[in-house]
Formats: C-alpha cells, sequence, structure tokens
C-alpha cells in the first residue's frame, strides 16, 4: 500500500510518465533521494505537464483548419496527406507553427508554414490565400506543379516565402506584387516566364531570389528601389536583358549581387563600384565589355569576383592590392591582354586565380611568397613564355596548377618539389626540357594524382629509372616523340587508372606486367612502333573484368572538365571526372603481331577497342560478343580472315565498327546493330557478302562467274574477246559522259566550298524546301510547325546555336514560334547510314512514351536532310545526375536510391521492362539517351536534381563514325580554351550515347542489377567525390601545335552550389 509521499508522487506526475513516477518513489522509499529535492523536482514536472496538456489541446483557427485540410486535399503524395487527417489540433501538425493574437481565449492562428523537403506533390491550391496571418511560407525542394494561385496575393502579412526547386510554371508578377510585407523572396530553380514590370513597393526587401527560371525582359529597379535593406540580388540563369543602368538605385547595404548566364549587356557602370559592402559580384556568361575599371578598388569588402564569359579586353587594372579580403578571382574565356598585374601578390587570402583562356602575354613576375592561400591557378592558353617562378613553391596550399598552352620554356624549377600539396598539375603544350629532371622532381609531389606533360620534351628518350608516383591515377605523356620502350617504373604506379603515351616513337612489346594494374581502365599506346603480340596479361585487366572492382576515385578542386579530342576538325568529347572516361584499349596504328587473344572477352566493363592498322592475324575470336559493354570495335587494316562472328549481333551498344581492309569472307551479320554500320565499315573484304555490302544468294554468286557452254575450254575466241573489248569501252565511254555532265552541272548549280561544308548547307536546305515533307506527333508543342519556322528558330542552323554533337549530325537549339524550345537534331554523313539511323530513331522513339523519356515531336525528311525535331531536355539527363555533376553534393548514388526507396528507381525499372529496352536500342539510341528527369526529382528527402545550371544535353560519348577518322592521334592535355566558343558557344552535348560508367561508374544497367542484389554487397561508389583534372586530346600532327576547344567550366556560389557553363 502507498503512502502519503507515493501518492503525492503519482498524482504530481499523473500528466507525465508512470514509469517514471514509480522510479521516483522506490528510490524515495530506499531512502536515497532527500524529500526536499523531490518537491521542487515534483512541482516542476506538474507545471511542465500543465503546459504540455495545454499545447496539446490548443485549437487553430476554423479557417485556417479547413485552408490547410484543403491544401493537403490537392497533394497526391507527401506524408502530411495522412498525418493531418489524425485530428482537427493542427497547430500540431508537422510543419504548421501557430501564434496567439493576443488574447488566450481567442483560437491560434497559422503563422508559420514550413513543408521543405517533404516529397509534396500536386498543385499549390488556392486556400493558402486565406491564412491571413501567415508571415512565412516555405514550399522548397518538393514536386509541386502548375501556375502559383492569385489568391496568394491575399498574405499581406507574408515575410518569407521559398517556393524554389519546384515545377511551378507560368507568370508570378501578379502574385508577388501584392505582398509588400515580403522580407524575403525565393522563387528560384523553377519554370516561371515572363517579365517582372509589375513589381515593386517592397519596403522591407532584404532578399530577393528569382535564378533559374525563364524570365524575361529588363532590370525593374522599382523592386529593390523601395527598400534601405537589400542585401542579396540573384537573378541569374533567366533571360534578362538590357545593361546595369537599373541598379543604380540599389541599397548601399547590397553585399551579393548574382547576374551570371543572361543576355545583359554594356559596359560595367562606375556606380557599381560603389557599393562598398559588396562582397560578391558574379556576372559571368552575359555580353559586358569594355575595360575592367579601375574604380575596382573601391569594393575593398569583395571575397568573390567571377567575370568570365564576356567580352572584358584590354589590361587588368593593377589595384588589387586594396582588395585584401578577395578569396576568388576567375575571369577566364575574355579578352583581357597584358600581363599580370603585380599587385595579384597582395591578396593574402587567395584561394582561386583562374585566368585561362585570355590573351595575357609576358613572363609571370607575380610575387607569390604571400599566396599563401592559393589552392588553385589557372593561367592556361594564354600567352606567357619565359621560365616558371621559383616563388610558386612557397605555395603551400596549392593543389591545382594549370599552366597548359602557353610559351612557356627551360626546366621544371626544382623547388616545385616542395609542392607537397599539389594533385593536379598540367604543363602541355609548352616547350620544357630535360624529361628525366622533370620527374626526378616532381616525384617528389607524394599527393599528386594527375599529371600532363602532353607535346613537350620532343623527341628526348623516356627515362628507365625513376620512383615515387605512388598516387598518381592519371598520366598522360602524349605527342611528345619520346624514345625508347614502355618503362617498367609505370608497374609502381598501383593507383594508374588512365595511361596514355600515344603518338611517340616507342618501340619493344607491350609489357605483361600492364595487365596486373588493377585501377587501369584507359590504355593508349596508340600511334608508336610496338611490336610483338598483345600479352595475355593484359586480359587480366581487373577493373574491366569485373563491376565488383572499382578503383579510387580521382579529387577534383577545380571543376575543370576531362576533354578527349581525336582530331583537329572535331568538337572533342566532355567528362567532368576522369572516372567517367569510357574504359578502352588503345592500340591503333602499331606493329604489332600475333592473333588476338580469345580471353579479351573477359573485358566485360570495357566500351572501346581499337586494334585498326596493325599487322594482328589470325580470326576474329567469338568470344569478343561477351563484352557486353562495347560501343566501339575498330578491327580495320590487319590481316585477319575467317567470318565476322554472327554473335556479334547480341552487341546491343555496339555504336561503331570496322572490319575494312582485311582478308574476311562470308555473310555479314544482319541482327542488331549491324543494319545500321555504313558499307565503310566492311569494305577492302572481297568474299564478305551480305546485305550490307553484296547479296549472299546464291544465284548472284553465279552471276559473277562465266558460264561456259558443254564441252568448252577455259578460253575464248578471238570474236568474243573482240566482242567484250568493245562492250566494256562504249560503257566506259558512255559512264564518263554522265559523270561528267553531272559534275558541269553541279559546278554551275551549287559550288560547294569543301572547307565550309556544313555552313554551306543552310543555303540548299532553304532551296529545298518545296519539296519538304514535314510530320508533327500529336505530343508536339507546336502544331502549325513549318521548315521554314525552324529555319528561323536556329536561325538557319547557325553555329552559335549548336548545344551538341551527334554520331550522325549536330543538334541545335530552336525557339519556335510558341515560345517553346526543342532540339533540332540534323542527320549527315554516309547517305545509307543516316537514312538507316534517321528511320530507326523515328521508329523506336514515336513508340517509347513516357514522362522520363525524351518525346519526338516530329521529323522532317527533303533532300538529303533529315531532320528530329525532340523536345528540350531542360533539366539535364539522368546520366548527367548519376555521372557527371561537378557539385557532389547532388549527384546521385545507386546506393543511397536503393536503400532509401527512391521513386527514381522505381521508374528506372518501369521504363526499363515497359519498353522491353534492348528492343528500342539502336546505333544513336542508347539507354542514357532516353531518360530525363523531370524538374525536382532527386533524392527520397526531396533535394531536386535540378540545379541552377544552363539548360543543357547530357551526351554520354560522342563515339562514333561521324567524330573519328581513320587515323587520328591520342593524346592527353589539359583542358583549355578558344575562339571557337569565346562567344559563348557551349560544348552542350546531346544525350544520345550510352554512359561510360563502366567500372567507375555504375550504368543504368549495372544500377538495376545492384537494386536487385542489394544487402549482399557493399560497393564501394566513388561517384561524389571530386575529380582531377584532365584533357585527353588527338591530332593529326603528332607534334605541331594545335587548336583547342574551349570548356567553360567554374561558377562557385556562397550556397555552395557550383554553376558551370559546360
Amino acid at each position: 500500500m502507498l503512502g502519503s509521499q507515493g501518492l503525492l508522487i503519482l498524482g504530481l506526475t499523473a500528466g507525465g510518465d508512470f514509469i517514471a513516477s514509480l522510479f521516483f518513489y522506490v528510490m524515495v522509499m530506499l531512502g536515497l533521494i532527500p524529500m526536499t529535492y523531490l518537491k521542487w523536482v515534483f512541482f516542476a514536472c506538474f507545471v511542465c505537464s500543465s503546459l504540455g496538456l495545454q499545447t496539446l489541446n490548443q485549437s487553430c483557427d476554423p479557417t485556417d483548419l479547413l485552408a490547410l485540410k484543403e491544401f493537403a486535399g490537392n497533394l497526391t503524395n507527401g506524408s502530411i496527406i495522412t498525418s493531418w487527417s489524425n485530428n482537427s489540433f493542427c497547430c500540431q501538425w508537422d510543419g504548421v507553427v501557430c501564434g496567439k493574437e493576443g488574447n488566450e481565449s481567442v483560437a491560434s492562428r497559422v503563422a508559420k508554414l514550413i513543408l521543405s523537403k517533404k516529397g509534396l506533390k500536386g498543385i499549390i491550391s488556392r486556400s493558402l490565400g486565406r491564412l491571413d496571418q501567415l508571415k512565412r511560407l516555405d514550399l522548397s525542394c518538393n514536386h509541386f506543379e502548375g501556375v502559383l494561385p492569385v489568391e496568394l496575393a491575399n498574405l499581406k502579412q507574408l515575410e518569407v516565402l521559398d517556393l524554389s526547386h519546384n515545377m511551378l510554371t507560368g507568370q508570378v508578377s501578379l502574385v508577388l506584387a501584392g505582398l509588400k510585407m515580403i522580407r524575403s523572396l525565393n522563387v528560384s530553380s523553377n519554370l516561371f516566364s515572363g517579365d517582372l514590370l509589375e513589381l515593386g513597393g517592397f519596403s522591407n526587401l532584404a532578399v530577393f531570389n528569382v535564378s533559374n527560371n525563364s524570365f524575361t525582359g529588363m532590370l525593374n529597379s522599382q523592386i529593390w528601389s523601395a527598400s534601405n535593406e537589400t542585401e542579396i540580388l540573384d537573378l541569374s540563369m533567366n533571360h534578362f536583358v538590357g545593361n546595369l543602368g537599373s541598379l543604380e538605385n540599389c541599397s548601399s547595404s547590397l553585399k551579393e549581387l548574382h547576374l551570371d548566364v543572361n543576355l545583359l549587356s554594356g559596359y560595367l557602370p562606375d556606380f557599381l563600384f560603389s557599393f562598398s559592402s559588396l562582397q560578391q559580384l558574379s556576372l559571368s556568361e552575359n555580353n559586358f565589355s569594355g575595360q575592367l575599371s579601375v574604380e575596382l578598388s573601391k569594393l575593398t569588402s569583395l571575397t568573390y569576383l567571377v567575370i568570365f564569359g564576356n567580352h572584358f579586353s584590354d589590361q587588368l587594372p593593377n589595384v588589387f592590392g586594396n582588395l585584401t579580403n578577395l578569396e576568388s578571382f576567375i575571369a577566364h574565356s575574355n579578352s583581357f591582354s597584358g600581363s599580370l598585374p603585380l599587385s595579384l601578390g597582395l591578396c593574402s587570402k587567395l584561394h582561386v586565380l583562374d585566368l585561362q583562356n585570355n590573351s595575357l602575354t609576358g613572363s609571370i613576375d607575380l610575387n607569390f611568397t604571400r599566396l599563401t592561400s592559393l589552392c588553385t591557378l589557372d593561367l592556361a592558353s594564354n600567352h606567357f613564355s619565359g621560365p616558371l617562378p621559383n616563388s610558386l613553391a612557397d605555395c603551400h596550399q596549392l593543389k591545382i596548377l594549370s599552366l597548359a598552352k602557353n610559351g612557356f620554356a627551360g626546366q621544371v624549377p626544382e623547388t616545385f618539389a616542395k609542392l607537397k600539396s599539389l594533385l593536379f598539375l598540367s604543363l602541355s603544350n609548352n616547350s620544357f626540357v630535360d624529361l628525366p629532371k622533370a620527374l626526378s622532381v616532381l616525384q617528389q609531389c607524394k599527393n599528386l594524382t594527375t599529371l600532363i606533360l602532353t607535346k613537350n620534351f620532343i623527341g628526348e628518350e623516356i627515362p628507365e629509372n625513376v620512383s615515387g608516383f605512388e598516387s598518381l591515377m592519371v598520366l598522360g605523356l602524349g605527342n611528345c616523340g619520346l624514345k625508347g620502350h614502355i618503362p617498367v617504373w609505370l608497374s609502381s604506379c598501383r593507383k594508374l587508372q588512365v595511361l596514355d603515351l600515344s603518338w611517340n616513337h616507342l618501340d619493344g612489346s607491350i609489357p605483361s606486367w600492364i595487365g596486373s594494374m588493377e585501377n587501369l581502365f584507359y590504355l593508349d599506346f596508340s600511334n608508336n612502333s610496338l611490336t610483338g603480340e598483345i600479352p595475355r596479361n593484359l586480359t587480366e585487366l581487373k577493373i574491366l573484368i569485373s563491376t565488383n572492382c572499382s578503383s579510387s576515385s580521382l579529387t577534383s578542386y577545380a571543376g575543370i572538365p576531362l576533354f578527349v579530342k581525336r582530331n583537329k576538325s572535331s568538337n572533342g568529347l566532355q567528362y567532368n571526372q576522369a572516372s567517367s572516361f569510357p574504359p578502352s584499349i588503345l592500340l591503333s596504328n602499331n606493329m604489332i603481331n600475333g592473333t588476338i587473344p580469345p580471353e579479351v572477352g573477359r573485358w566485360k566493363q570495357l566500351h572501346v577497342l581499337d586494334l585498326s592498322r596493325n599487322n594482328i592475324s589470325g580470326t576474329i575470336p567469338s568470344s569478343i560478343s561477351e563484352m557486353e559493354n562495347l560501343e566501339s570495335l575498330d578491327l580495320s587494316s590487319n590481316d585477319l580472315i575467317g567470318s565476322i562472328p554472327k554473335s556479334f549481333e547480341k552487341l546491343t551498344f555496339l555504336s561503331k565498327f570496322s572490319v575494312a581492309y582485311n582478308h574476311l569472307q562470308g555473310a555479314i551479320p544482319n541482327g542488331g546493330q549491324f543494319y545500321s554500320f555504313p558499307a565503310s565499315s566492311f569494305e577492302g573484304n572481297i568474299d564478305l557478302c551480305g546485305e550490307i555490302d553484296s547479296p549472299c544468294h546464291s544465284s548472284a554468286n553465279n552471276m559473277l562467274k562465266p558460264v561456259l557452254p558443254p564441252g568448252s575450254n577455259s578460253k575464248f575466241g578471238r570474236s568474243s574477246i573482240i566482242a567484250m573489248t568493245l562492250s566494256v569501252g562504249i560503257g566506259i565511254s558512255l559512264l564518263l559522259a554522265a559523270v561528267l555532265f553531272r559534275m558541269s552541272r553541279r559546278d554551275d548549280e551549287d559550288p560547294v566550298d569543301d572547307l565550309d561544308e556544313e555552313l554551306s548547307r543552310p543555303r540548299r536546305l532553304s532551296e529545298a524546301l518545296g519539296s519538304s515533307k514535314l510530320v508533327l506527333f500529336q505530343n508536339a508543342y507546336c502544331k502549325d510547325l513549318t521548315v521554314a519556322d525552324l529555319l528561323k528558330s536556329t536561325n538557319n542552323f547557325n553555329q552559335a546555336n549548336i548545344i551538341g554533337c551527334g554520331g550522325f549530325g549536330l543538334v541545335y537549339k530552336a525557339s519556335l514560334p510558341n515560345s517553346t524550345k526543342a532540339a533540332i537534331k540534323r542527320l549527315s554523313g554516309d547517305c545509307g547510314q543516316m537514312e538507316r539511323e534517321f528511320q530507326a530513331e523515328v521508329e523506336a522513339l514515336s513508340r517509347a512514351q513516357h514522362k522520363n523519356l525524351v518525346s519526338l515531336q516530329g521529323y522532317c525528311r527533303h533532300g538529303t536532310d533529315r531532320l528530329l525535331i525532340y523536345s528540350y531536355m531542360e533539366n539535364g539527363s539522368l546520366d548527367y545526375w548519376l555521372h557527371e555533376s561537378l557539385d557532389k553534393s547532388s549527384i546521385l548514388k545507386w546506393e543511397t536510391m536503393i536503400l532509401d526507396g527512391d521513386p527514381i528507381l522505381k521508374k528506372l525499372f518501369h521504363i526499363l521492362m515497359a519498353l522491353e529496352w534492348k528492343q528500342l536500342v539502336s546505333n544513336e539510341i542508347h539507354r542514357h539517351f532516353l531518360i530525363e528527369l523531370q524538374p525536382g526529382e532527386g533524392y527520397s528527402g526531396g533535394i531536386p536534381v535540378k540545379k541552377p545550371y544552363f539548360p543543357r544535353f547530357s551526351r554520354a560519348s560522342c563515339l562514333s563514325t561521324a567524330n573519328q577518322p581513320a587515323q587520328g592521334s591520342n593524346a592527353v592535355v589539359e583542358s583549355t580554351s578558344d575562339s571557337m566558343y569565346e562567344a559563348k558557344q557551349q560544348s552542350l552535348d546531346v544525350d544520345e550515347g550510352r554512359a561510360r560508367g563502366g567500372p567507375v561508374t555504375d550504368t543504368v544497367k549495372d544500377g538495376a542489377k545492384k537494386a536487385m542484389d542489394i544487402g549482399e554487397d557493399d560497393h564501394d561508389d566513388h561517384i561524389d567525390k571530386d575529380p582531377a583534372v584532365l584533357e585527353m586530346k588527338k591530332s593529326e600532327d603528332p607534334i605541331d601545335t594545335q587548336e583547342y576547344i574551349s570548356m567553360e567550366d567554374l561558377r562557385m556560389k556562397a550556397d555552395g552550389h557550383d554553376k558551370a557553363a559546360d
């Protein structure tokens, strides 16, 4: 029986936890807790319990309750659908915060609605406009669609509005104009359009962010002129035009101004430099011009200055001594000239200095002694000369050093051995000498992961005695004309992933120890003088055999893309990280003999195999058909015999194939990808036959042989010979006459400049409009489209509108008459191959209907031109977010999506099974081409994948006959820039190839397999780790200086997200 003390305990804690009360009672009975202490404890419990019960019973206003229930009723997905329906105490609902209006008897009103990252899907209900006491509304990072209801303009008390990272569309001026009390407005990363000219009168405005939408028109000064508290203006990633004159009335308290990726132009006004509080100024990817004013020195608080991708010119002002807080100065891809300002050496807090792709000259006289915080220095693609400064070694934090494509000469300074933090070094395309000394110095940089020395040390011997480089992952020594053998010291580089020794004069055989390099997946020994057989040990490259083997990811701190350029004329292939390179074995143009080892079929993860232009004999192993990820196979110009294995039809991702100029015979396979390969893939094999080359029918073969009468001998009579001679002569004469007549007509009617073939084609396209046939599907955005509209929307297929390269042509961005966007793929190349590709894409994609598949809007056929009209991928492809994103916080990882039950993975399975995936695959229609992420789709936690990036196409690999000549060099160099892209012609690739995931990054198929096997193994996913910097480059001439393609790369923001102009 409980005593009076026990009753007191249990009574006072009745509103609390009974178990806790019982515990205290036992402690008291045992004398372990004094009663005086207990009295205070129980009093506190009683007070808290009473308050808890009062809060629990707190009711909310009936109007607010109905408004919230109506809002939840418009949702099709989200946890609050069920959690909000349990009771009528809406102030206790998830994300709802209430506040009293002074009178305790009055029901509480909803003051805040915070539902960020809740996975909500549906439309925003107009009922929210009835929450007239709402001060904060946060629906960011969800999947809301549709237009913004005008009733939200009734929220007169609203101070904070965040609708960012959704799929909202339409115009917003009428709604936002009514929010006069607003302090922070963020509608970024949606699909809003229209102008903002109706906004204004926001007297309390502090933050205004409308970035990454499709707003148009001039900048409206009324938005910020009424407030003296404006600190952040972000209007980047839109279509604003005009100059910066409207910013003159902006508050002097402005701290951040972001206007990147618009259509703004003109000079920078002087008043811009009067914002003394300005900390971040980013104006990249516009059309600003003129000289950078010396008034820049007034921005003493500036930490972040990004002006790349404009038309600024003349010398950089020597005023950086006043910018003592400057941490990042990114001004690449402009037209700055002159020498480096010496005052840059006074910016002791500088972390990033990127001035690549300008016209800076002279020697580097900058004193780096005070730049102890410098992490990234990129001066590539300028006109610097002279030796490298020894003071660079004082930058002890330096991780990225890029000095490629300049006129530097001499030796690598011995002081570079002190760069212990150095991860990436590119000295490519200069005139450095003494390779043995350079390697002996750099081997002391123990953290070095990427070393690119391409096009230096011309004609020197490759050293045999080198040590160190234990951390090296990428080595580029191509295009150097080096002599000697493949050095044994490379075998100690156990982490090596990419090895390029192409376009040298190396001889001897391929060493067998190459096969023991566990992480090597990109090997380029092409264009040397190697002899001997392909070692069987090479087929033991572990990372090419099994998906369970993954190498350590490369590290990047600069965000510079990785680049493969196969010849002078091609645009090259871009990869944002080394692990995204297509796993490749490139041994072409050597003197390799022997046979192809049948064990090559073990390379399950290989994408590219090039053994062309060697002396390889024997038959083609059928085991190659087991290389299920193979995209490109080139066995041309060898001494191969036998037939093409019919099992090659199983290679469903094969986009380039050539066995030309061998001694093959028999039928060409006619299934799988083979119907899309041109006749040139099989030429030079007189005994090959099939639908692609010549028919294999017995009757046709008999017609090729002379038919002799019975009993006659093998000799012809004189009359027969004379008749045959006359017939042949007459036939040749008629043929020559026809050819000459056709050539004369072509010269008279349509002269073509071979040097500008692509530019001449649009004129012929215009002339052919009368015979054009344009077919639009029912799902087409623009129903009344004509071929003339296509010409106008692409500015007559102007090169400025090129957004990507396809295996059979270029892709152009088109702005259609109804203001929608489209991607127009214009096929070119071999007529038969182009026609097959055209038919394949039309037939396959016209049947594929899914919201996550890129839809084919229509097609056009006329003359020799074939046009395919696709929807424009505003949010990028799934391939991009799985493999290419530079922002590691947004990369999608298979394990994360599977373990969290992400809907994207379910969607992938639905697509793969519903469309009978392999039946849709053709030469250019690969698995990543079809899958597009909708805005807001991302992690299961609700983090959207839509990012503040310029709308882009993500091409997996342009490995096709259109971009690969018969011969080309493979050289690793750093990504630099040239005039081709200085006018904002971005290298945005079409997502129509297959991803390079292979052994290092997970392809869609690999991810599907992981989903089935989840729980069995823990995979080492390293997609989210930053890569080092690299460019792979090929040329016709192994020695001469070549041009590079510009890659706009880095744009860092305060929120940690990169805005890469890809």
